[in-house]
């Protein structure tokens, strides 16, 4: 699932509750800057998990253009990609 910030890998997971595992690679830049924008997807998935849907374990890989863009550009891309990969999982 690729979108324009973000590319987004999932599977339904073993565990009772969702998993993310993000990858930010040396090209976006030193490590304050790939641990920010760690920090900024693990907020938005904390914030867009809906309840009582199935879990699912997500990679997200951040793309190099998410530098730099506001939070709610983000968080609009993201959670578009995570409703996206729910739906595509289910069926």
């Amino acid at each position: 699932m690729s979108g324009s910030y973000f590319v987004l890998f999932g599977e339904t997971s073993a565990t009772h509750s969702d998993r993310i595992g993000i990858t930010a690679t040396r090209k976006l830049g030193p490590a304050v800057t790939r641990n920010r924008i760690k920090r900024i997807v693990r907020e938005i998935f904390r914030r867009s998990v809906p309840s009582g849907a199935p879990p699912l374990d997500v990679v997200v890989n951040v793309r190099g253009s998410a530098l730099g863009v506001s939070f709610e550009r983000l968080t609009d891309d993201l959670v578009s990609r995570f409703v996206e990969l729910r739906r595509r999982i289910r069926t």
